[in-house]
């Protein structure tokens, strides 16, 4: 049974939640972008090879951020997520005015400009039932 001053769609209450959320969601994905940017390039020298540990941490930080604000806003904070990390990624591949680059045409670059998108796309595709509320 509805409240008795609630309209169709979303209560007021509810509404205001998930505009809040979906900011902090965008400005989330752009913090966690910025941070791996930094820190995607940083190698731990193994026995074998170069160990790529700061990209590791950067997607596993994409990841936590996205999946708190499907968790907080549903679809519309995985969307505002999306729009931060893409943003920051897409903007620190391009050339400075100097002609410097922060994400550059190494594997690395690659690996960080493909794997930001596409973990927001795997926990938007993560079963709605993980993320009901009681």
């Amino acid at each position: 049974m509805a409240a008795p001053n609630a309209k169709a769609g979303l209560a007021p209450d509810m509404a205001r939640i998930i505009v809040k959320g979906v900011g902090c969601a965008v400005v989330c994905g752009a913090v966690v972008a910025i941070l791996g940017v930094w820190h995607r390039s940083s190698v731990t020298l193994g026995p074998v090879a170069a160990f790529p540990l700061g990209l590791i941490l950067a997607v596993i930080g994409v990841f936590g951020c996205a999946l708190a604000a499907r968790a907080l806003a549903g679809w519309a904070g995985v969307f505002g997520a999306a729009v931060g990390a893409f943003a920051v990624s897409q903007v620190s591949a391009l050339s400075g005015p100097g002609g410097d680059l922060l994400i550059q045409g190494d594997w690395l670059g690659f690996a960080w400009a493909a794997a930001a998108p596409l973990v927001v796309m795997a926990v938007a595709f993560l079963p709605r039932r993980w993320f009901s509320r009681p």
